[in-house]
């Protein structure tokens, strides 16, 4: 089961880099992108520090369609994400998000964004 969620997640490195995602925020420009991978029962990494511009890519390696939402409803607020699906995120302003999964309640992230 690890072996297919390791190589769909690679192939989400490859359409991600091969072509522009219908689901787009933004890119980060010369900021590196990070990822957030949303499994079943958690997200990787729970804690994720950025610089101010990155662009965050919220893939989706659980077994079903997952909304990502800030817990204040108004820093982060996802479309419904398929499986094997993702979405590129980017935030400007400086500050720490708590973020849950609306499906999932005790699947939780904070991402801090600093300058």
């Amino acid at each position: 089961m690890r072996l297919i969620y390791l190589l769909c997640f690679a192939g989400f490195f490859y359409i991600s880099c091969s072509k522009e995602s219908a689901n787009s925020t933004g890119s980060g420009g010369g900021l590196p992108t990070h990822y957030i991978k949303i499994l079943d029962d958690s997200v990787s990494p729970a804690y994720l520090k950025v610089a101010q511009g990155s662009t965050i890519t919220f893939v989706n390696l659980s077994s079903i369609s997952q909304t990502m939402v800030s817990d204040n409803c108004t820093s982060l607020n996802t479309p419904l994400i398929a499986p094997a699906n993702f979405f590129i995120y980017k935030k400007d302003t400086v500050g720490i998000i708590s973020y849950h999964s609306l499906q999932h309640p005790l699947v939780r992230g904070i991402i801090e964004i600093r300058p």
